[in-house]
């Protein structure tokens, strides 16, 4: 489901880097790999979380959730709500 968000934000030009760029350079220094939980599991604890309209971040945070994995967003929504969330940026002081 991060993959679709992605895929959306580039083609309404929100990031300018295509999701294929993008993760194949998570993959390569994070070690980041998709998952293969079921989506019916992953879109009943989705059905759950009440506390966003949007359900590219109800899906991603669930998937989060069912793997028991932390989520790399920049979303304050998100981060506020899921305590697996996480976020980092650069000092460039």
């Amino acid at each position: 489901m991060a993959r679709m968000e992605l895929r959306y934000l580039h083609e309404i030009g929100r990031i300018k880097v295509t999701p294929e760029v993008l993760l194949g350079e998570l993959y390569a220094k994070l070690g980041l790999a998709e998952s293969d939980l079921p989506c019916g599991r992953v879109v009943d604890m989705a059905e759950r979380l009440d506390w966003t309209r949007d359900p590219f971040d109800r899906l991603i945070v669930a998937q989060a959730m069912a793997a028991d994995a932390a989520l790399i967003t920049a979303d304050r929504l998100i981060r506020e709500r899921f305590p697996g969330a996480v976020w980092a940026t650069a000092d460039h002081s």
